[in-house]
């Protein structure tokens, strides 16, 4: 009779135990981690740069990670405040006509914030460049363009000389990417487009170097002109 009293009287204790763990230890340290985090959870999103199909545009997608309701989102890029659209319970979007540093920042309601960045590149916002020059023995000289995003608009290609007159190349050659033109010594100025519209104005001049004509260095001069400038100036 004693053995089983001590027994149940064990039984009991190891009970006693079980409920304040259950009943009382544990939802402590549950309620208190539930506190924990609705005061010190952070907001979480990704940040998705789409692709483009005309090189102009693309769309930036902002999409919330975290549980807590967010109290407020703010977008911007190179010092531009941005717009974003709300385009899904969590996600938002904001149309992107530029390359440069996008700046997304959130709140969340407990005051928490956190903020990332994304850069973005895919865009064609620079006119083709001069990759090279050189001028032969007859006045023609050979330029040679690069643009990897677009692409050159070699219709769009053709200079002026000193006298302002309008030239077109003597020759193409678009696997070499190169055009040709007689040369003005006192100022070729070449004009050439990407597909988007991106304009290069770049201006060769040359010298005599004995019996020899020299061009002079470029450096400098090269002029990217975008699309909605070209539209600016022609309304003014």
């Amino acid at each position: 009779m004693k053995q089983t009293r001590t027994h149940r009287r064990k039984q009991a204790g190891s009970n006693d135990i079980l409920n304040v763990l259950l009943f009382y230890v544990l939802p402590f340290f549950i309620l208190n981690g539930i506190i924990f985090y609705l005061f010190t959870a952070k907001p979480k999103f990704d940040i998705t740069i789409g692709d483009t199909e005309d090189y102009k545009t693309t769309t930036a997608t902002i999409t919330i990670k975290s549980l807590l309701p967010i109290k407020d989102l703010t977008v911007g890029k190179d010092g531009e405040t941005l717009t974003p659209e709300k385009t899904g319970s969590r996600t938002y979007t904001v149309p992107i006509t530029r390359n440069g540093v996008l700046e997304v920042s959130m709140k969340n309601f407990n005051g928490m914030y956190a903020a990332s960045f994304s850069h973005i590149n895919i865009l064609d916002d620079t006119a083709p460049a001069v990759d090279n020059y050189e001028l032969d023995d007859d006045g023609i000289i050979t330029i040679y363009l690069t643009d990897s995003q677009s692409g050159i608009d070699y219709e769009s290609i053709y200079a002026t000389n000193s006298d302002g007159d309008r030239v077109f190349p003597e020759s193409q050659d678009t696997s070499a990417s190169s055009v040709q033109f007689e040369m003005d010594s006192s100022g070729l100025t070449l004009h050439a487009s990407d597909f988007i519209g991106n304009q290069l104005q770049v201006t060769f001049t040359s010298h005599k170097d004995g019996d020899k004509e020299v061009l002079n260095n470029i450096d400098g001069t090269e002029t990217t002109i975008r699309p909605d400038e070209t539209a600016a100036e022609e309304t003014m």
